[in-house]
């Protein structure tokens, strides 16, 4: 098949999984392009992403002076069809028509044949994928993931946008039954997890036992303050505890003044988006995991945080919290532990369990790997979406 990827930003550090199914729809023998409306802003050092061989195009932004030409009959018929006129504003329309027009003259310039065309996160951009998919009458399939769905207010358009999806393709139970029983969507729903390459993730360094780790933005969402706290609860029992954390985002300085306050700047590394290499090294070296994740204000929140499903690959047993589909990924005691949410005390108590106990660390670290095997494996997963791409 020629699968045509029409996504925001690719790629992005912060969205590996794309990258990862991209990957693994190549090795299967299909033929990727993707169009992004975005080059990325910082440098994506995934191993993937140098053996790729889909063709990207970056779609240049719409200028005020193209919305007139936006609005010609002979493009609205050609692209949009009866059944997209209009459906978002005015502004978004002429847009995604533009955005819709620049990618097929890409797909005419590479002389493709069109098989399919699939895009990530339900925002309002990508009516633009649909767009396209009318164009050449091909099917058009789409990704949930958290905030698209969960941010508030919901934009009134992702319902639209996902009803008029051929297929919706979600990473968690929890996902599907929201946007069934919430959302309303019509569209049949699947679900197709964000996994990961197990055999990347390969333990082979001596554990720290005093070593904690987190990896994720520096965003609400991620509960980072709730970690700093939780990690004040251990250093006064464990007063050597190292607490390594790697992202970045808009939380960072109150985040490092959290850390003078609670008196832990002898304990906690602050360490900027980091080479796979030394992320498997982090990985490696610590002895426990930790993303206390909460749900925004804004009523964003994780979906799978895909990190997780890394650490338990690389047997770092995870502590988290009970909130949207991280207990399809942990089983309480079983291969990790969840705590409930914006509760620092508890994980922290949970964290210093496995700091002490070696066979309560023994038992998780080789359960969390073999989840990981068994149901969130990306050559499993991908296998399920060019299944949904071959019969839809």
């Amino acid at each position: 098949m020629n699968i045509l990827y029409y996504l925001d930003v690719f790629p992005k550090v912060s969205e590996s999984f794309i990258l990862n199914e991209i990957y693994e729809l190549e090795k299967r023998g299909h033929n990727v392009a993707v169009c992004s409306l975005k080059e990325p802003d910082s440098e994506v050092n995934h191993d993937e992403y140098e053996d790729l061989n889909a063709l990207i195009h970056y779609v240049d932004d719409p200028t005020y002076t193209d919305i007139i030409e936006a609005f010609q009959p002979e493009l609205l018929k050609s692209i949009a069809g009866p059944e997209l006129l209009y459906r978002t504003t005015p502004k978004h329309h002429a847009a995604n028509l533009i955005r819709a027009k620049r990618s097929i003259q890409f797909i005419e310039d590479i002389n493709w044949d069109i098989d399919h065309v699939h895009s990530h996160f339900a925002n309002v951009s990508k009516f633009g994928g649909k767009h396209i998919a009318t164009y050449y009458d091909v099917p058009f399939t789409i990704t949930t993931h958290a905030y698209d769905i969960y941010r508030k207010p919901i934009g009134k358009y992702t319902k639209k946008l996902l009803n008029i999806a051929d297929r919706v393709i979600t990473i968690s139970e929890y996902n599907r039954k929201y946007m069934k029983k919430e959302m309303g969507v019509e569209t049949a729903v699947d679900i197709v997890r964000a996994g990961i390459k197990p055999e990347k993730f390969s333990p082979n360094q001596p554990v720290r036992k005093n070593r904690v780790l987190t990896i994720g933005r520096f965003v609400e969402k991620k509960g980072l303050p709730y970690a700093l706290e939780a990690i004040a609860k251990v250093a006064a029992v464990l007063p050597n505890v190292e607490y390594h954390i790697i992202g970045a985002g808009e939380q960072i300085e109150p985040l490092k003044r959290k850390t003078e306050e609670l008196g832990l700047t002898e304990n906690v590394s602050f360490l900027s988006n980091v080479s796979d290499e030394r992320l498997l090294t982090e990985f490696d070296q610590a002895r426990c995991f930790l993303l206390p994740c909460v749900i925004a204000d804004s009523g964003d929140r994780d979906g799978i945080p895909v990190v997780l499903m890394e650490s338990m690959a690389m047997q770092t047993p995870p502590v988290s919290t009970a909130i949207s589909g991280i207990p399809e990924l942990i089983d309480n005691g079983e291969n990790g532990i969840l705590v409930e949410p914006k509760d620092p005390e508890s994980a922290g108590k949970e964290v210093i369990q496995l700091l002490k106990n070696d066979n309560k660390y023994s038992k998780l670290s080789k359960k969390s790997r073999e989840k990981i095997i068994k149901e969130f494996n990306i050559e499993k997963e991908a296998e399920k979406l060019e299944s949904i791409f071959v019969n839809i």
